[in-house]
């Protein structure tokens, strides 16, 4: 029966019984009488301590005793004082690991990273990498830590920073020798200890010397010169951090002058070139347009002066005179309420809308096709004569007549009320009542006209000199008979709404803005374009996609992944005849209605995505280069299908009535229903888990790896191969 004991065993609290306690107690005696001589000896002793105890606590586990076992172990791996040549150990022999030499020891410690503040120039961070990295010169990692914080613009002053916090110093001499990757046993750490105090001991002679020199006692030169160096060392520090922080304030005091000298110069260019501007699109008068522009800058120069101010002092000690703070206070405080003041009559201007309109008449036009065309040049004159203004690329000028400017224009094309085309121009404008509104809408110089077979509109208007700008907009409706057809040129055709309701559904994106020229007759459901690649054709593309497909026919048919969709049908022009388009939301549907084309049609699908194929007495179907999520193919009758396709996830597959499918890819999970001597070949398909049900001499030939699920019925038959557990569904149930 042993007795237990709590001790402090260089900073670990342990629980230990008699037999352990009196080995070490014994093993540390032998260690004391060992560096009785050596200066060190207190420290050597508490760093074999704190490693005795630190290796003990990594070798107890969940187990809270120390036993005689752990405690040789231990020693072991310190090694004993005749290991190294010095006196007998008068500690108990009986453990293994008792006889093992230190230097023979198994267990060596890896590098750990500490900040050596020992060869330190700031923190020693650099020269606890170099010893972590086994740089000899620390020098090189210093050159190293300056060339990245240039290259990396500054980045690594941040970083240095953040390892100073986080790496901790190497303290004792079991922190030094880990620092190097050396062994930490009691010859290394006696070594360590003994190093240090030379390592001291020429510091302090070195600075006994200078003391005598200087005529004054060598302690007292000693600590009042750590005392300076560590003061010194601090106030470089302050100091950098103080020059720092006036560079980035100069800094930011040149930067802000530099703006407000650019925002000055930009001021007065912006001022000459929209001076023109000012009397048609400010709300107020001109005498109060000026007054408003000096209230603006005031409101936005005087902050910016006053923080140039605030730097100038701050920087440069400058004091400014009490008359100019309160003048900028003052006049800062007036721009304010005078802004104010001024907001709403300018909001008033446009708080209320109004509208003029007028038809044109269209009665003479004497073809079944109305054509829209741009009228570009509202003042008749050419653009760009000497007296003009131009700005804007020509989206707005100002001559001696006014000014024009290309206005936010809507055409809308509409079925006909009466069998006859219509035409009706709406001006919209805003002002402060609704009649002031409607007098502005009044007032803009715009006109359609009508000429031949043309419908003229103009993409300009004109505010005339002394008039306002207020917002206005025009808007053209035209209304076009049933069976009749209207078409748009280059320069007018993208003012026409792409998203217009009057579209029949069979016209597949094909609108007015985006098919310049193109004739488009208006259905009994909409507009249609009539010469525009229809699907099917070899030029058709279009925006619209479609991801589910059905099949009915016996043509030949391949889907295939592209970015864009689009649809070619390939055959005698009677065969492609008898195949029908149907689309409705993300479905797409190419039927013959029962018609036969004898295979001589083919019709060729590229889309981005493919969720789902539904074949009924199809005939060869291809599907390649798709990868999705999820996917279904059903099959029924006479379809032939073959699918190189890979599914993440979930794959369904239905086949009936003798159709044939060929799957070529990869993916997780297969859930195949074969039913009427349908055949399913997916040897070259390979999925991690497959569910099959398959009666009525249905065959399918599948691969999985992990795991297959099965119910053959009847005549059926289906094999698995790939090595996965194969399991009969009735057992299962």
């Amino acid at each position: 029966m042993n007795k237990i004991l709590n001790i402090n065993l260089g900073g670990y609290a342990l629980t230990i019984d008699d037999d352990a306690y009196e080995y070490l107690s014994a093993y540390l005696d032998s260690i004391r009488r060992r560096f009785s001589e050596s200066e060190g000896r207190d420290e050597i002793i508490g760093d074999i301590e704190a490693r005795i105890g630190e290796l003990i606590s990594q070798s107890m586990g969940t187990r809270t005793i120390v036993m005689l076992p752990d405690a040789e172990a231990a020693v072991a791996v310190m090694g004993k004082p005749e290991d190294f040549g010095g006196e007998e150990s008068t500690a108990s022999s009986g453990g293994a690991g008792s006889s093992k030499k230190s230097g023979k020891t198994a267990v060596r410690t890896g590098k750990r990273l500490f900040r050596d503040e020992e060869d330190a120039v700031v923190a020693g961070v650099c020269s606890g990498l170099s010893a972590y990295f086994g740089i000899q010169d620390p020098v090189w990692m210093r050159l190293i830590f300056v060339l990245l914080a240039f290259a990396s613009f500054g980045f690594w002053a941040p970083a240095y920073v953040l390892i100073w916090i986080l790496v901790a110093p190497a303290k004792t001499a079991a922190d030094r020798l880990a620092m190097r990757g050396e062994q930490v046993n009691m010859d290394n750490i006696a070594r360590e200890v003994e190093e240090g105090f030379d390592r001291l001991g020429k510091k302090v002679n070195e600075f006994s010397t200078d003391a005598t020199k200087k005529g004054s006692s060598g302690a007292q030169n000693v600590m009042s010169t750590g005392v300076t160096a560590i003061g010194q060392a601090f106030g470089l520090v302050l100091r950098f951090l103080a020059k720092f922080a006036a560079l980035i304030a100069i800094l930011i005091g040149i930067s802000i002058f530099l703006g407000l000298g650019a925002g000055w110069i930009g001021s007065i260019i912006a001022l000459m070139v929209g001076a023109p501007y000012v009397e048609y699109f400010s709300p107020f008068s001109s005498g109060w347009t000026w007054f408003g522009i000096l209230n603006l800058f005031f409101l936005l120069g005087i902050p910016a002066i006053a923080l140039v101010l605030f730097f100038s002092r701050l920087l440069f000690k400058t004091r400014t005179p009490s008359w100019v703070n309160g003048t900028l206070t003052g006049l800062f405080i007036l721009s304010v309420i005078t802004g104010f003041a001024m907001l709403p009559f300018g909001i008033k201007e446009y708080s209320q809308s109004g509208s003029i309109s007028k038809e044109i008449d269209l009665s003479e036009l004497r073809t079944d096709t109305l054509r829209v065309e741009a009228v570009a040049d509202l003042l008749g004159g050419r653009y760009h004569n000497h007296n003009d203004f131009n700005f804007d690329e020509d989206g707005i000028r100002i001559n001696e007549e006014g000014m024009e400017m290309r206005c936010p224009l809507e055409i809308r094309v509409n079925p006909s009320r009466d069998g006859q085309y219509h035409c009706t121009q709406i001006i919209k404008s805003q002002g402060s009542s609704s009649l002031a509104a409607q007098e502005n809408a009044n007032r803009v110089g715009y006109s359609a006209g009508f000429s031949g077979n043309a419908l003229r509109v103009p993409t300009a208007y004109k505010v005339a000199k002394g008039e306002k700008w207020r917002g206005q907009r025009v808007r053209i409706n035209i209304e076009v008979p049933v069976g009749k057809s209207i078409t748009f040129d280059e320069a007018i055709h993208e003012y026409a709404g792409a998203d217009l309701d009057e579209y029949d559904d069979i016209n597949d994106n094909n609108y007015i803005s985006r098919r310049p020229g193109k004739v488009f007759r208006m259905g009994n459901k909409g507009l249609v374009c009539t010469d525009c690649p229809n699907m099917g054709d070899k030029d058709y593309r279009s925006d619209r996609s479609y991801e589910r497909f059905i099949v009915e026919g016996d043509f030949v048919t391949e889907i295939r992944q592209g970015d864009e969709f689009r649809v070619e049908i390939e055959g005698p022009a009677a065969e492609k005849e008898k195949i029908q388009k149907i689309q409705t939301g993300d479905k797409i549907t190419f039927t013959t209605n029962g018609k036969t084309t004898n295979g001589a049609v083919r019709v060729f699908i590229q889309t981005n995505t493919f969720t789902s194929l539904h074949a009924d007495n199809a005939g060869e179907i291809t599907i390649r280069g798709f990868n999705e999520g999820q996917a279904s193919i059903t099959a029924s009758g006479n379809s032939r299908i073959k699918a190189y396709i890979d599914v993440s996830n979930e794959f369904d597959i239905a086949l009936s009535d003798k159709a044939a499918l060929d799957l070529t890819g990869k993916g997780n999970d297969l859930e195949v229903s074969l039913t009427d001597e349908a055949v399913l070949e997916a040897t070259n398909w390979t999925a991690d888990r497959v569910e099959v049900s398959a009666s009525d001499k249905a065959r399918a030939r599948i691969f999985a790896k992990d795991d297959a699920l099965v119910l053959s019925t009847g005549e059926s038959s289906v094999r698995v191969d790939g090595g996965a557990r194969v399991r009969n569904k009735r057992e299962e149930d």
